[in-house]
């Protein structure tokens, strides 16, 4: 069951939806293993839909005389395919959004960094699954320089953008890059997150093959780092541990260590449709009657789990 208290819904464990993360479209030049393997060889990512600035102020507006939205996430896809990607951002800044964030592969445009800060982007995540171009190629499905995402992310630290990493481990593709990433976003005080492989969309029936758990990933590191646990707030997806050296990194164990049960995100796809949860892929309408849309935030709140279980449908369509 769940019910509106003074910032909105509320479930019975507590869970609010605080986060809004947007699929600003499903296109994206890559075809990473881990979520859409194959697509770049086809030339997906030229073409597709885009979600309007018109459709995300109204859902904004719309959604926020109902819950208090403390971010909003511009994911994908690849949400730099978008043209008018810094219009997003200043439409939810325009909207009083206390924070605004993005992930991104890395590779746009030139100056797109600085027309987000100056839009209003206050943090930028970037997928960064290895350091070696051999394997970069190979989870990538691209065949494209590892420096330039290097480059993007230190210009990014330059704008005075806040930034995260994001690494997703593959067993036979880049376990052997755990070390080495942690070195380098350490030496430039950056944190970076180890996630397990998801068990969505096509890898679904593949998953236990390429699974490396949270505990080998520490067991990795543990090979050449000394580290602690830090305090993790209970709506944090990723455990945080600092090292010796004081190299801050964080792991997303959807699988093994689930942190539903204090999960504020509420997902939109480009279409303006909202998703409860990632394991679900039932959708719902944002409505400007007032009822309707407490009716579909309530429906979306139920279909929140317990456990992490995946899902058919590929994280690219609502915001990765």
């Amino acid at each position: 069951m769940s019910g509106y208290g003074k910032l909105g819904i509320v479930d019975v464990y507590g869970r609010k939806f605080e986060v809004l993360r947007v699929s600003v479209t499903s296109s994206c030049g890559f075809g990473c293993v881990y979520c859409a393997p194959g697509t770049a060889l086809n030339g997906e990512g030229a073409n597709g839909s885009f979600l309007s600035t018109e459709l995300l102020r109204k859902n904004i507006l719309l959604l926020s005389r109902k819950i208090s939205i403390k971010e909003i996430h511009l994911t994908g896809g690849e949400p730099t395919l978008h043209k008018d990607l810094p219009s997003l951002v200043r439409v939810a800044k325009e909207e009083k959004i206390p924070n605004i964030a993005l992930t991104s592969n890395g590779f746009f445009r030139d100056g797109l960094i600085k027309d987000l800060k100056l839009a209003g982007l206050d943090r930028m995540n970037f997928s960064l699954d290895s350091l070696s171009q051999e394997s970069f190629s190979l989870i990538s499905g691209k065949n494209l320089p590892v420096l330039r995402l290097l480059n993007r992310i230190e210009e990014a630290v330059q704008e005075g953008l806040e930034v995260k990493l994001n690494c997703t481990v593959l067993k036979g593709y880049n376990e052997e890059q755990i070390r080495p990433l942690l070195q380098w976003a350490g030496e430039r005080n950056l944190p970076i997150r180890y996630l397990e492989l998801m068990k969505m969309g096509p890898l679904r029936a593949k998953h236990s093959e390429l699974f490396f758990s949270a505990a080998k990933i520490k067991e990795e590191l543990n090979q050449e780092f000394d580290f602690e646990p830090e305090i993790t707030p209970i709506e944090s997806t990723a455990k945080y541990y600092r090292t010796s050296e004081n190299y801050r990194f964080g792991i997303i164990a959807n699988h093994t260590e689930p942190f539903c049960d204090g999960c504020n995100r509420l997902r939109m796809d480009h279409l303006g449709k909202i998703y409860g949860c990632l394991s679900d892929f039932r959708s719902f309408p944002v409505s400007e009657d007032g009822s309707e849309l407490e009716h579909s935030l309530d429906l979306a709140m139920k279909t929140k789990k317990n456990e992490f279980t995946g899902s058919e449908l590929s994280m690219k369509y609502i915001g990765g």
